[in-house]
């Protein structure tokens, strides 16, 4: 399903300017959520959805990025700007780092691998006190900011988190138009026949990871910034399976299934909120017939 280009540019000016129309700071919170949510998706989309790599440990992506970037701005007193890109950065290169290994398996045996290297990294975390602080987590972070100008009011927050997210966006619909994302979607179609063509699958894999370790990592150190806090437990395997969702919910591999699938999937809880002891049963139920009657997602697989 392809949405026109004009409708497109509609939705994206319409939710730029919801901060200038009299809504809820409730409102602004669930949407900044759902952006967050929307990089994190991005990055899954792109691994799970166009290259083929599904992974169950996407949450570590998070970790790494925003422990990175909250400790640059506190024990380095580096730019919250700068903090966050380097978080993605090292969540980019920490990431594809520790998850190179599993380049070599297939099918669940790539879930298994991914879910346990989202533990490992929980783990070191844990233990890791003279870096992390251990089970204490980091406190009394910085909030976030932009050339110098603290972004507490949470209309700031609001608009600097969805031009993170369209900008990551619009840099992963570039990619996947290039000959890079052909040869992604070569491999995650026939490994076998891609690799006769000539294609190295662990540099393309290698590639597809860093690209979306950056995205999640930014996501990440954004979360950072906008919580002042984190330990061990803020970015739980929880959040990979949340991310899964989206992403299926969305269409794999589509970078507009994956942010309009965040918004459906933390808007949607939000809505039933008023039928409190059924809500997640209506949840369940949107999803169960979602799978039934659309399980390419909502806009397809790409």
């Amino acid at each position: 399903m392809r949405i026109p280009r004009w409708a497109l540019l509609a939705a994206t000016g319409i939710f730029a300017i919801l901060p200038l129309f009299p809504v809820s700071f409730y409102v602004l919170q669930t949407f900044i959520n759902a952006w967050l949510l929307g990089m994190l998706a991005l990055s899954l989309t792109l691994v799970a959805g166009t290259i083929g790599q599904v992974s169950l440990g996407h949450a570590a992506l998070l970790a790494i990025g925003a422990y990175t970037s909250a400790l640059l701005s506190l024990n380095f007193t580096v730019p919250v700007g700068l903090a966050v890109i380097g978080g993605g950065l090292m969540s980019a290169a920490l990431g594809t780092a520790l998850i190179s290994p599993s380049f070599r398996l297939r099918g669940h045996y790539v879930s298994i691998a991914t879910l346990a290297i989202g533990e490992i990294v929980s783990l070191v975390i844990l233990n890791w006190e003279s870096v992390t602080r251990g089970p204490i987590g980091i406190s009394g972070i910085p909030p976030l900011s932009l050339f110098g100008y603290d972004l507490i009011s949470p209309t700031s927050i609001y608009w600097f988190s969805f031009a993170v997210m369209i900008v990551l966006a619009l840099l992963q619909g570039r990619l996947l138009g290039s000959h890079l994302g052909r040869s992604f979607r070569a491999i995650r179609d026939d490994d076998i026949a891609a690799r006769a063509y000539g294609l190295s699958l662990n540099r393309y894999k290698s590639l597809a990871f860093i690209f979306g370790g950056f995205a999640a990592g930014v996501s990440g150190g954004i979360a950072a910034h906008l919580y002042s806090y984190i330990n061990h437990e803020t970015f739980n395997t929880q959040q990979s399976i949340l991310a899964l969702t989206v992403v299926i919910l969305g269409g794999l591999g589509n970078v507009v299934g994956a942010i309009v699938g965040s918004v459906a999937l933390v808007g949607l809880p939000e809505l039933f909120r008023i039928a409190a002891e059924y809500r997640i049963l209506i949840y369940g139920i949107v999803l169960l017939l979602l799978v039934r009657f659309r399980p390419q997602g909502l806009l397809g697989t790409m």
